[in-house]
């Protein structure tokens, strides 16, 4: 049965409201000893006159009576003192009596005047004490008085000096001590009370055990988190409610039991009565008890929430929010563990690279919303292709890779055909552009990719071009054994083709215009990178990977920066004094020498004001080296410059960056942004972000804001800047300045 401790007394015993009031407990011995004070004067010999012990006997029944009279009283009242005042004159009479004519100097029975003065003394008032003091010295001085010698004699006024003694010092002391005890049982009832209703309605279970781990009591919340009333889980181990088949409650109350003295916390799983399984979060500790010995309180906390959004953090931070695919964060990880099993056993293996062909038509025709359903259900297409061992990922836009961790050649060209055919015939059924939407796939083997002593993730781009150039919707497989490489190396040559873009200048600079949400006012650009071949506007994501795995990334930086100052003292000379310009950083860059060289020198050749330029680095860039990242980033603040945090939420450790990094601007991922308007979840982390950056005095900026209603959501969430193609599209510099300067409206482009 459940012990339980409460504040209400149990039956038989006595509070001290039952003592204010004179209860029976208290009553019946004061009772009995002045019955027997009554039954001994009448025991012979007896020689008192009889009305004498009748009058006693009279009187001690009125006193009955009036007891009873004062308890069917709901509250105290004038007849609650009244009884103990007629056992004064019912003292004397009994006295007098066993003084058997001798008066009180031989009776013995004076000591019964006791009885009122304690009963008055725990039961009443500081006020009725005197009345009771008085009556006292009363009853022994008034026959004195009255009678006189021969019966009363001197002796009896030292008596009765005596017993006024007691009734008038040492009753206000008990009645002090009765009081304080009193004062101190409430307390300790208050209190008990009080650690029962912290203990009872506590918002976390909390249960107790015995050593053994059976469970002595719980509250109430630790019987609803496993579904059950509390009695039906008391002498049940706490270990039978955990999921059948772990013991993490067993050892951790093996540790507990251990290191008596200490606090220990770890996590389990709870099976309902539902058959759910509850994460929890366990914090025990032992605690000694006088009556039970050694007692382990154990908090339990339903962390089940909690656990559910880590681990879609988790995921997040290694899924492809739109396709549940792992990201190429997770690949890239899979693809070194991979690599790292080649370098011990051998090369085995292949890894596909695949490009839709037309994809960009369905965006441009169909809308976004079209080319996001192909996108999932290309994926869905790309998982039911492959093993559960194997591994597929979305690269970015429309680009997929397969990392097939166990085959041969052959097998990864039938793998890679067998996926062209599907999207084909996937894509034969749709209406619209969508028909023309195919697959060009380049696979290459770990075996190839070691013959060739190149990068294996480069040698299928490589090769997924050939099959672009091929015609498309083809399978271009890196023969092992093969020493002339992929076709397109020579296009694909991209470490010359980068370097003679550095030489001879074909590099060029897109604006995108940023949006002050509270103003309206375009007041800053991101500067993004573009490259001019062979009358190809060449976005960043064709050859920036190449350029950061050659080490070129450098170079290319160093010539972005000093191009984007040259065209912001432009603009700030001829157009907006206060316009600043933000600038990725790749990587590769962050800590390099020659990068810090070329922002201080750049700034002063072209009188930049350095709080104009703002560097952007990406989540995925700080995480190479946060210690790096972080020296960086507090010399060029002490520069003057400001730093943005890119992509912010597309990795798990986003907090963690935000922490221990110098960051002026948040620039939230646009995975949270493009959605917001319809995704309680995005719109929920918006609102954390913001909050967050808010408090840390950092200020937002929105990206992939596409719509009215993302621009709404982002203006009531607080969000400070918005940036995206609702905003305007990357432009070159002097289109950019037409579009979107004020200043420059109805004048010609400032050359």
């Amino acid at each position: 049965m459940r012990r339980r401790v409460s504040g209400t007394a149990a039956p038989g015993s006595s509070s001290p409201s039952d003592l204010r009031r004179g209860g029976p407990a208290l009553a019946v011995p004061f009772g009995i000893v002045a019955a027997l004070g009554l039954v001994t004067v009448l025991l012979p010999p007896y020689s008192s006159p009889w009305w004498v012990a009748g009058l006693a006997a009279v009187m001690l029944a009125l006193v009955v009576a009036l007891y009873v009279a004062s308890r069917r009283r709901p509250e105290r009242s004038w007849l609650d003192p009244m009884p103990a005042y007629l056992l004064f004159p019912y003292a004397a009479l009994v006295n007098d009596a066993a003084g058997a004519g001798s008066g009180g100097s031989s009776s013995g029975m004076t000591v019964l005047i006791l009885i009122p003065i304690l009963w008055i003394a725990i039961t009443g008032t500081r006020h009725q004490l005197w009345i009771a003091s008085g009556l006292a010295v009363a009853t022994l001085v008034a026959p004195v008085l009255l009678i006189g010698p021969p019966e009363y004699t001197l002796g009896d006024w030292r008596r009765a000096l005596m017993w006024g003694a007691v009734a008038l010092i040492i009753a206000p002391v008990l009645q002090r001590i009765v009081r304080d005890l009193e004062r101190q049982s409430r307390r300790a009832r208050v209190s008990n009370e009080r650690v029962e209703k912290l203990f009872d309605d506590a918002p976390h279970g909390v249960a107790l055990l015995d050593p053994s781990g059976s469970i002595i009591r719980v509250n109430i919340s630790m019987a609803v988190l496993v579904g059950l009333d509390p009695p039906d889980m008391v002498g049940h181990r706490l270990a039978d409610f955990e999921t059948p088949g772990e013991t993490r409650i067993e050892d951790h109350l093996g540790r507990l039991m251990l290191y008596r003295g200490e606090s220990l916390q770890s996590e389990c799983n709870f099976r309902d009565s539902g058959g759910n399984d509850v994460h929890v979060s366990l914090s025990s500790t032992v605690v000694g008890d006088a009556q039970m010995g050694e007692i382990i309180m154990v908090n339990v906390v339903d962390i089940s929430d909690r656990r559910r959004y880590l681990d879609r953090l988790a995921h997040l931070a290694d899924h492809d929010v739109l396709t549940g695919l792992a990201n190429r964060r997770r690949f890239e990880s899979e693809l070194d563990r991979h690599l790292d099993r080649c370098r011990r056993h051998g090369p085995t293996g292949a890894l596909l690279l695949l490009d839709l062909d037309n994809f960009k038509q369905v965006n441009d025709t169909l809308g976004h919303n079209a080319g996001d359903q192909l996108l999932v259900t290309i994926a869905g297409l790309l998982r039911r292709s492959i093993r559960s061992t194997d591994v597929v990922a979305r690269l970015g836009g429309d680009e997929f890779a397969v990392l097939l961790t166990d085959c041969e050649q052959s097998d990864a060209a039938r793998v890679a055909e067998l996926v062209v055919e599907r999207i084909a015939t996937h894509a034969a059924t749709l209406d619209g552009v969508a028909r023309r939407v195919t697959a060009s796939v380049g696979a290459v083997t770990f075996r190839a990719a070691a013959e060739h002593a190149a990068d294996v993730l480069a040698l299928a781009d490589m090769t997924m071009y050939d099959a672009k150039e091929a015609g498309r919707n083809q399978v271009v497989v890196l023969s092992e054994g093969d020493e002339r490489g992929p076709r397109t190396a020579a296009r694909l040559q991209w470490q010359s083709r980068i370097e003679a873009a550095l030489a001879e200048d074909r590099f060029e600079l897109h604006l995108q215009p940023i949006m002050d949400i509270g103003t309206g006012r375009i007041s800053s650009a991101e500067v993004l990178l573009r490259l001019r071949d062979e009358g190809e506007l060449v976005p960043p994501s064709r050859f920036v990977y190449i350029a950061e795995r050659v080490g070129l990334m450098p170079q290319v930086d160093a010539w972005v920066v000093d191009k984007s100052l040259e065209l912001l003292a432009r603009m700030r000379r001829d157009h907006d004094p206060s316009f600043e310009f933000e600038v990725n950083l790749s990587g590769h860059s962050i800590g390099n020498p020659d990068i810090e060289r070329a922002i201080v020198d750049s700034l002063t050749t072209h009188g930049v004001d350095p709080s104009a330029l703002i560097l952007e680095i990406t989540e995925t860039a700080a995480v190479a080296d946060v210690a790096l990242a972080r020296t960086f980033a507090g010399r060029m603040t002490e520069l003057g410059c400001a730093f943005a945090l890119d992509d912010f939420g597309a990795g798990f450790g986003s907090f963690y960056y935000l922490k221990h990094l110098f960051f002026d601007y948040v620039k939230i991922d646009g995975e949270f942004v493009a959605h917001v308007h319809e995704s309680a979840v995005d719109r929920t982390i918006m609102r954390s972000i913001v909050g967050i950056a808010r408090d840390l005095g950092k200020r937002t900026v929105a990206e992939f804001v596409s719509e009215p209603e993302i621009l709404e959501v982002c203006r009531e969430e607080g969000v400070d800047f918005a940036q995206g193609y609702l905003i305007g599209k990357p432009v070159p510099f002097d289109q950019f300045v037409l579009e979107f300067m004020p200043s420059a409206i109805g004048s010609a482009p400032n050359e």
